[in-house]
């Protein structure tokens, strides 16, 4: 590393980049390569619930230390919100680490890197590049953002995420975006460094627009600049120092995702996995939920061209043991055994205390002890944060009233030990299953008046309620399986098991979309089993067969069905039929080849 120094600039050089400070412009320049640029601002800001950070001056700047390994640059900044405010660069050959560190008292909001407020004016940073991936799947396989576009990486859904992108596809991803022009390198990956305790933030996000920015002349310009959302849960009284943004060049995006994982590993952000993933969740799967779609849909169908969806409240009513059963028998009929089954919504009579609903199956331990006698494993459907069931004094509150249950609660916490008990355990009068199917995860709850008995948000509210989850199931079995649907690195030691999730898509078949999903839980979970979910319901151009023989690298084949296939798709007339001779056949070959693959891996 080289850092040179004149009156009025710094220039930092290594290898593969140059940073220049123009003081002049509030900027410092980052140069790869003869075109590729990011003018990163030299204000970034702390805001809080009490009032918004700004600055009235520029940051005066002090060249830390330099030697051949690192150079350090500290910016020493006022501020209408904080006692001290520095921002802190870290340049090493391979990467750039920042952060900013603050002295003070306040409900911190949101923080941003690279954009801030002097004297009243609002100034961001200024790209060189007109494209930014984002690892995070989405239902209308929308990667690449325009450097204008707002884009984010959330703990939930919210109403900007499902406005543009109808939905967040897995429940959390890499907290990184790439930044780059075309395919030609390089690719800049702004990544966030936070270790286990401090991920209390909602969301990563680009291009965030305070209300004074989008009523700007121009807001079509934006700020380029990255944000983490707190919603005024981060408390700080005394030296805060925010989670660091690496920034890091690669080859390609997803290399630069894998790269960004790797490092955030080595920097201590993640918690390491110690149990080895059990044999038998690579097994295939069978799961009931889009034959109880089918069975709601079709008697709603009365021509091909006259249909109407029903109210999905009435898909629960197939889930019962008779159903299962038979679904097993014809299965098994048609020469297809699945290794794991999976008892979908909505099997317990409450969500929210889960047992079972007698009236669908009146004896669930006697159908989970009639699949093991089969050789076949059984998970049953669980849907997280849903209340039914429980008192309001065990729910977190939004504006004072309860909405969802709150895994800090100590109530609530012993209420879920004892039902992982009843549906895990082979105690006399439990269910003896084999694992979870962890559900309604993207509906994480975030806000600005909410409440924990705990005082926990963001993404660590979500880690305690796997982590009570993953404990507690592993209490009652310990070669129990939790499954998700998550890329999120800060949860993969929690994850035995990982589903690609609702396959929706832009087009008229999954495949793309499950290829990512896949591709980016095999960069956070390198060896573990992957449900390639239910496929088959949102295709609506291919056939069965082809499906299958074009998804054999993605991971664990799974069907959603037994007997009764639909498909369907927004502004497509779906198709509610029975499986043919050939459609069964096809899963059979397909299974067959499968495991002959999977027995030579092992």
């Amino acid at each position: 590393m080289k850092c040179s120094t004149t009156k009025d600039r710094i220039v930092v050089t290594g290898s593969h980049y140059t940073v220049e400070f123009m003081t002049e412009r509030l900027l410092a320049v980052l140069k790869s390569g003869p075109l590729f640029y990011y003018g990163m601002s030299l204000l970034s800001a702390v805001d809080t619930l009490e009032g918004g950070d700004t600055a009235e001056a520029e940051p005066k700047i002090t060249v830390v230390s330099s030697t051949k390994m690192e150079v350090t640059v500290r910016l020493d900044s006022d501020s209408s919100r904080w006692k001290k405010k520095t921002h802190v660069y870290v340049f090493r050959d391979d990467e750039i680490e920042y952060w900013t560190e603050v002295v003070g008292k306040g409900s911190v909001e949101r923080v941003y890197f690279f954009r801030g407020t002097v004297e009243g004016n609002e100034v961001g940073s200024v790209p060189g590049f007109t494209q930014i991936f984002s690892p995070m799947p989405n239902f209308i396989e929308k990667q690449e953002f325009h450097a204008n576009e707002y884009t984010v990486i959330a703990a939930g859904n919210t109403q900007a995420i499902l406005d543009s992108v109808r939905g967040l596809g897995l429940h959390g991803a890499p907290l990184c975006f790439v930044l780059h022009e075309g395919e030609a390198s390089p690719f800049l990956c702004a990544g966030i460094l936070a270790k286990p305790g401090e991920y209390t933030f909602f969301a990563y996000e680009m291009n965030y627009l305070s209300k004074t920015a989008r009523s700007a002349a121009e807001p079509i310009v934006g700020t380029q600049a990255f944000s983490l959302d707190y919603q005024g849960h981060q408390q700080v009284d005394g030296r805060w120092e925010t989670p660091h943004l690496i920034l890091r060049f690669s080859e390609g995006r997803m290399d630069a995702v894998r790269d960004y994982v790797r490092r955030l590993e080595a920097y201590g952000g993640t918690v390491k996995r110690t149990r080895k993933y059990e044999a038998w969740t690579y097994e295939p799967i069978c799961c009931t939920w889009h034959e109880q779609v089918a069975l709601g849909t079709k008697g709603l169908q009365k021509t091909n061209f006259s249909f109407k969806d029903a109210e999905s409240g009435s898909y629960f009513n197939y889930i019962t043991q008779e159903n299962c059963v038979r679904w097993l028998d014809l299965l098994e009929k048609n020469g297809i055994r699945p290794g794991t089954f999976i008892v979908d919504a909505k099997w317990q009579a409450q969500n929210g205390d889960p047992a079972t609903d007698l009236k669908k199956f009146p004896d669930m331990r006697g159908f989970v002890d009639m699949c093991h006698k089969r050789g076949v494993k059984v998970i049953l459907w669980f849907c997280a944060w849903d209340r039914e069931g429980v008192p309001d004094e065990e729910c977190l509150r939004v504006n004072g009233k309860p909405m969802l249950v709150d895994p800090t609660h100590p109530v609530y916490r012993k209420r879920t030990a004892g039902f992982l008990h009843r549906l895990l355990s082979d105690d006399p009068g439990c269910y003896n299953a084999d694992g979870l199917k962890v559900d309604g995860l993207t509906g994480s709850p975030g806000e600005l008046d909410m409440t924990t008995h705990g005082g926990v948000y963001g993404f660590e509210l979500e880690r305690c309620l796997l982590e009570l989850l993953h404990t507690e199931s592993k209490k009652a079995k310990p070669n129990c399986v939790m499954g998700q649907y998550t890329a999120f690195p800060y949860f993969a030691d929690l994850c035995d098991l990982v589903r690609t999730g609702d396959l929706y898509t832009i087009k008229g078949d999954p495949l793309t979309a499950n290829k990512f999903r896949a591709d980016i839980q095999r960069i956070v979970m390198p060896h573990v089993a992957i449900d390639t979910d239910g496929s088959l319901r949102f295709n609506c151009v291919r056939g069965v067969a082809e499906m299958l023989q074009d998804t054999p690298e993605q991971g664990v084949p799974c069907i959603y069905q037994a007997e009764w296939l639909r498909q369907h798709r927004d502004f497509c007339i779906p198709t509610i039929r029975r499986f043919a001779p050939e459609d069964y056949e096809a899963i059979k070959l397909y299974w067959q080849q499968y495991r002959k693959q999977l027995r030579w891996r092992i």
